[in-house]
C-alpha cells in the first residue's frame, strides 16, 4: 500500500497517541515514601511543632513540606 507524505505523517501521529493512551502508567504514591509509625510521644513533638508553625500563620502546605508529612496530616494534629 502506497502512502503519500500527508497520510504518513498522519499515521505516525496515531500511532503516537495510541502509544501514549495504551502506555503503562506508573502508580503515583502518596506522600514521600513508605508509611512511618510513630511513637505518642513522636507524635506529641510532631503536634507542637505543626501547632507552633501556625501560630505563626505558616501555610499548612508549607508546614508539610518541612516536615515531610502530608497537608491532610497536619490538619488532623491541628484538631
Amino acid at each position: 500500500m502506497n502512502l503519500n507524505r500527508r497520510e504518513r505523517e498522519l499515521l505516525k501521529t496515531v500511532i503516537g497517541l495510541f502509544e501514549k493512551v495504551l502506555a503503562p502508567k506508573p502508580i503515583a504514591g502518596k506522600g514521600k515514601g513508605p508509611r512511618q509509625r510513630r511513637s505518642r510521644a513522636d507524635a506529641v513533638k510532631l503536634q507542637k511543632r505543626v501547632l507552633a508553625a501556625r501560630r505563626r500563620n505558616r501555610s499548612v502546605a508549607a508546614i508539610a513540606e518541612e516536615l515531610g508529612i502530608t497537608p491532610a496530616y497536619v490538619y488532623q494534629l491541628l484538631r
